[in-house]
């Protein structure tokens, strides 16, 4: 027992020898308010335990030690070295940040691509401790606003974070100030949902100046739900919609809707990818544009509408798609218009030039007569008669069930387009829809000086509503002008 006691008391001895004396001084990385000790501050370090991974440090202005995590002070060094390594922070003094969302991550390198040390929780706090040099963080070919900061977490961690995503306080203001620093609005998100989205293929289609009626619908589309109080997606084979909740950010660039299926990622300010899940559980993503960027309402300023744009009375589309009026002015306010209005304007353009190539067609014969493949009479209501066509039944060209009469009889229409070398050598394509016949029959054409040639075009050919290649073995048929 003496034995004990005599250990007991030469510990006792070298605890009291060791706080007598100063390792050296170290800077507070995180601030001790109850002890009125803020980064920045220099205190003296007695003793550092390894085991309980602590220092023991004096206040300064009093004999008072308390003890302290490890990370929370800096590595003990030399008076005037830890005045150097205050000045270093000094920057950041007393600089903090909270998360904007949820899984932001800290890095081991200034690098969006860098290992993750660590993944912040939304609001979570943060000490900053100085800015370095990294690489852009881009936001598809545009680069975030922001800088690489170092940063350090409560528990210890240590790391770099991108400050797009952060929200700086100084914690020497009030609360009331620290909160509205914390509720800036997320001013991505507010460009996105004031703004109006059509599908990503829209673009293309415009770029090619080949409206493809087929792909292009006036419900098509996302709705953020900011005006309508509904988030809703329409495409080809997928229309649903969900009571608007609220957006809230889950990732860098992503924003989930509360409460709905939906989750989008902002890839610029024009573009964005909607993933839905639905019922069978299966995410699908769809990728969007904003109305401007598609190129839409500068087509149509390019491309005014004419009372003769306007479809006749049976071509005009259903329901709400029918007030089709010329634009008046080039500088009308964009915003007066739905995108509705926008994309039944394109329609009635398209719809208006493909009549305008059929009347040229028909104002060149309109009755084109061979020899061969008889006789083929266009009429402006877009109706046609075909007398003498038992050959192309024989070669398969036209359908089998015309067998029983010996004229033909449907609706002719422009309604394909031609792509790369075949516009050089042709005006167009043909289609015909015969009466009772189930399958329609397309012919590229051609108005020669001295009549009309045809030219079949084989299964498959058409690709997108284009022809972009003629067939292997065509057939060529000549019309003589009557």
């Amino acid at each position: 027992m003496k034995r004990v006691y005599i250990m007991l008391l030469i510990s006792l001895l070298f605890i009291l020898a060791g706080c007598s004396g100063k390792m050296g001084y170290g800077v507070v990385l995180w601030s001790i308010p109850e002890h009125n000790l803020h980064d920045g501050d220099i205190v003296p370090v007695y003793v550092r335990s390894n085991i309980g991974k602590v220092y023991i440090i004096g206040i300064p202005g009093s004999k008072e030690k308390l003890e302290v995590p490890l990370w929370q002070i800096s590595e003990p060094e030399s008076k005037r070295t830890a005045q150097k390594t205050a000045s270093y922070y000094a920057e950041y003094r007393r600089h903090y940040a909270r998360a904007a969302l949820d899984g932001l991550p800290i890095r081991a390198e200034p690098v969006n691509t860098a290992k993750q040390v660590y993944r912040l929780r939304h609001n979570e706090v943060i000490k900053i401790l100085y800015k370095g040099e990294g690489q852009a963080v881009m936001m598809g070919k545009t680069p975030l606003e922001g800088e690489w900061l170092r940063v350090l977490t409560a528990d210890g961690s240590r790391g770099w974070c991108f400050s797009y995503n952060l929200r700086l306080f100084d914690e020497t203001k009030t609360d009331a100030g620290i909160a509205e620093e914390i509720e800036e609005k997320d001013a991505v998100l507010e460009k996105v949902l004031a703004k109006r989205w059509v599908p990503d293929f829209y673009k293309g289609i415009i770029d090619s100046g080949k409206i493809d009626l087929e792909r292009i619908k006036p419900e098509y589309g996302f709705d953020t739900g900011s005006e309508s109080g509904f988030v809703s997606i329409s495409l080809e084979g997928l229309s649903t919609s969900e009571e608007f909740q609220g957006a809230k950010k889950t990732g860098i660039n992503t924003y989930t809707f509360t409460q709905t299926p939906f989750t989008m990622t902002v890839q610029s300010e024009d573009t964005i990818v909607v993933q839905y899940v639905g019922k069978n559980g299966l995410p699908v993503s769809y990728g969007f544009v904003s109305l401007e960027k598609s190129g839409i309402p500068q087509f149509l300023s390019l491309n005014r509408l004419t009372e003769n744009d306007i479809p006749r009375e049976n071509d005009i589309p259903t329901e709400t798609d029918t007030s089709f009026t010329p634009a008046a002015d080039e500088d009308s306010d964009t915003e007066q218009k739905s995108t509705a209005q926008f994309i039944n304007e394109l329609i009635a353009y398209e719809r208006g030039r493909r009549l305008r190539q059929y009347s040229t067609l028909v104002s060149y014969g309109p009755v084109f007569v061979s020899s061969n493949y008889g006789t083929l009479t266009l009429n402006e209501d877009q109706s046609f008669t075909w007398t003498g066509f038992r050959l192309l039944l024989n070669s398969g060209i036209l359908p089998q069930s015309l067998s029983r009469s010996n004229t033909g009889r449907g609706s002719a229409s422009i309604k394909y387009f031609i792509a790369g070398e075949l516009e050089r050598q042709f005006d167009g394509v043909l289609t015909f829809s015969f009466t009772g016949a189930d399958a329609e029959v397309s012919f590229l054409y051609k108005m020669e000086e001295t009549g009309l040639r045809l030219e079949n075009i084989a299964n498959g050919s058409v690709k997108k509503s284009t022809v972009n290649n003629r067939s292997i073995n065509p057939l060529v048929l000549f019309f003589a002008k009557r």
